[in-house]
């Protein structure tokens, strides 16, 4: 396995989009991640590890918000530090 293979599965393009756009709907990760089940999945292992929060915001129809814990912050930091690396 290369590397940089371990920057595009997609728990981790999760944790980047997250990172960059600050709380997003589960809509807005169904348009980086087509998967519905794929999504699901991810969201599901990535709160379990602690690394996301989710919301639920009771309005029609409800809403899942996801955003990322402190933990899931400094993960994305580094991970982003590694891709900025293989990139350069």
């Amino acid at each position: 396995m290369k590397i940089s293979s371990i920057i595009e599965v997609p728990c981790v393009q999760i944790l980047f989009f997250i990172h960059d756009r600050g709380e997003v709907r589960y809509s807005e990760l169904a348009e980086l991640i087509q998967s519905r089940g794929t999504l699901s999945l991810n969201l599901k292992h990535l709160e379990q590890e602690g690394l996301i929060k989710r919301r639920i915001v009771t309005t029609k129809p409800i809403q899942s918000l996801y955003s990322l814990s402190e933990k899931g912050t400094k993960i994305a930091r580094k991970l982003a530090d590694v891709r900025k690396a293989l990139q350069g």
